[in-house]
């Protein structure tokens, strides 16, 4: 017997429900891109700042003394500085290893299914387009999370246990440190996603999020130095036009980080931040109906 004689055998296997693709399409996500070198970099080489900084915060109460102090013996600003490690920890996470996930499993996630034509596999089963946004997302955002939250984490247990004194006030930073992870990670994957929906092209789309991700803060950064010089106050607002910058200016708030009265407080940036974002998500479902028309 031939296997054209065979005919047509119907699965007979467990079937999964179609409301958990979402999961199944993260799953995915998650290996693809784990694929990418740039991904494996970062994730590899994410604790090395963190090292460095809770080395330079464990030795600098070492050698000061602090470690054995009371609270009341403690310098007023040693919370401020645990704030300020903080917050640098999360920059120096954001611009070298954010950026390197982002680029590598975000700009070019959606790009990649344009190229292989996988929208017709996708929405050929029941698959919906949020689903697959979800997955996408969510896949780009849990290696976004794992790059920033577990080095600030770390930096964190170093600064509770070289302070005991100060150990309350201390862990009271775990709401903010969370919080700024689970909003660095959605963002910024939720707009590299974005992006990556532009074009077919994973050049095109990559180079598009490196443009995005850096000129408007460097641009911003010296328009800002610029008007600061002579002791003027500067002039902040293009930071509004930065994803980096609109980040940093909550996270100040979520922090108390800021010295003197800063000139752009949250309720300028979450505004923002919340129209890129929404943004973004309608660029994805605008891209997706084309391509389940097109692909």
């Amino acid at each position: 017997m031939t296997l054209r004689d065979l005919g047509y055998r119907p699965y007979e296997g467990a079937r999964l429900p179609p409301s958990i693709n979402w999961w199944v399409m993260l799953r995915q996500g998650l290996a693809r891109a784990w694929g990418s070198w740039m991904v494996k970099l970062a994730v590899l080489l994410c604790i090395v700042p963190s090292l460095f900084i809770a080395a330079y915060a464990g030795l600098g109460r070492f050698f000061t003394g602090q470690i054995g102090m009371s609270a009341e013996e403690l310098p007023e600003d040693a919370i401020f500085e645990a704030i300020t490690l903080l917050r640098m920890t999360f920059t120096a996470q954001t611009w070298a290893f954010v950026s390197l996930v982002t680029a590598g499993a975000g700009a070019t996630a959606i790009a990649e299914d344009f190229t292989f034509k996988a929208f017709q596999f996708y929405f050929a089963k029941p698959v919906t387009q949020a689903q697959y946004t979800v997955g996408r997302v969510l896949a780009v955002a849990v290696f976004v999370l794992l790059v920033t939250l577990v080095p600030v984490l770390f930096v964190e247990t170093v600064l509770v246990f070289s302070a005991p004194a100060i150990l309350v006030e201390q862990l009271g930073l775990l709401l903010p440190i969370i919080v700024h992870a689970l909003l660095v990670s959605l963002v910024m994957a939720t707009l590299s996603v974005a992006v990556s929906s532009l074009s077919p092209s994973r050049a095109l789309t990559l180079s598009a999020w490196l443009f995005l991700f850096l000129v408007p803060h460097v641009v911003a950064a010296v328009v800002h130095g610029i008007a600061s010089l002579d002791d003027g106050p500067g002039w902040p607002w293009l930071y509004l036009t930065s994803f980096t910058g609109l980040l940093g200016i909550v996270a100040d708030e979520l922090f108390k980080a800021q010295g003197e009265e800063p000139l752009l407080h949250w309720y300028f940036a979450v505004p923002v931040l919340l129209a890129y974002v929404a943004g973004a998500v309608g660029l994805i479902s605008y891209r997706l109906r084309r391509a389940e028309v097109f692909g």
